[in-house]
């Protein structure tokens, strides 16, 4: 248990965010942890003592005490920002075949820094993956929200994420992102597709204050979805997706070294630059030095064993 509560504060140390008490049980890695067994343990383990400290509800890694205030200033401006994101991402609702928009990354966090983007996990109806990446390029373009990035596209006929990503990192996203939209029950059915993140955080219960962040519902833009949609179903439809995914797909490959290997008819992950491999060797960087030093003997110990 001492080694899981490490482990998560280490991973949001790369962020310089300290957690609360339920944010350590929500995503300690690999153990079952309730509340009270993670109070007790912070309390009562000195050797976790040594290395874990609170800042009144918050607990840091000794010497990271800085992060509290970091985390402090950022959470009001973030949730700010949030709130503006919602009324800006209200023509979601519009775009055809969309069926779950999830804001992942610092934003999700309350931890986002100034200028920093919008990051979104955007589910598609099934075949209509790039129609629906299509239309929010011109809505992103046209509606003047370049901050706006669409990270990763998955379709409802393809919701299992599959080897290489079924990961930490993406665990941690996915549990942690907040579901702006979510209508048709799409995210829900992509979580028990892809078990496997609670395998990761089997302590993960959902933040009920992160549930309440909802895009508002839009009559006129829902219509305008409806409409499109029958527009475009059957061949039509097809047709448009065949030749959208062309286009796309020899735009980015041109634009994006190594692109191929992130696209086809059911997926899309536009990430220019793959964060997941530096965020994962720091962690573990900051695991074996935490462990190391949290199974170091203590000074008086080690002053015993030479006498």
């Amino acid at each position: 248990m001492d080694e899981a509560i490490i482990k998560a504060l280490c991973y949001a140390d790369i962020f310089n965010f300290p957690l609360t008490l339920e944010e350590i049980v929500r995503f300690v890695p690999g153990t079952e942890l309730s509340i009270d067994e993670a109070a007790s343990r912070i309390s009562n383990s000195k050797p976790l003592g040594r290395v874990v400290k609170k800042n009144t509800h918050m607990f840091y890694l000794e010497g990271r005490e800085a992060n509290c205030r970091v985390r402090q200033d950022r959470e009001p401006v973030s949730k700010q920002k949030l709130e503006i994101a919602l009324r800006r991402l209200i023509p979601l609702q519009g775009i055809p075949f969309l069926r779950t928009a999830l804001i992942t990354g610092a934003l999700a966090a309350f931890n986002s820094p100034e200028g920093d983007d919008v990051d979104l996990l955007i589910i598609s109806a099934p075949r209509r993956v790039w129609t629906t990446y299509f239309f929010l390029r011109v809505w992103r373009l046209f509606g003047h929200n370049p901050d706006i990035c669409f990270n990763m596209f998955l379709s409802e006929g393809n919701l299992e994420l599959e080897g290489g990503n079924q990961n930490f990192f993406y665990a941690r996203e996915i549990l942690g992102g907040i579901k702006v939209f979510n209508e048709t029950g799409t995210f829900d059915r992509f979580l028990d597709r892809n078990p496997w993140v609670y395998d990761f955080f089997p302590s993960y219960i959902a933040d009920g204050e992160r549930l309440g962040f909802r895009i508002c519902r839009s009559p006129r833009w829902r219509r305008r979805q409806a409409k499109l949609e029958r527009l475009l179903s059957g061949f039509p439809g097809d047709l448009l997706e065949y030749a959208v995914r062309k286009a796309q797909y020899r735009q980015m490959v041109k634009s994006t070294p190594g692109a191929a290997e992130r696209m086809d008819s059911r997926r899309i992950k536009l990430h220019k630059s793959d964060n997941r491999p530096p965020i994962l060797n720091r962690y573990e960087q900051n695991v074996r030095h935490w462990l190391d030093r949290y199974n170091r003997p203590s000074r008086g110990k080690r002053k015993k064993e030479r006498a």
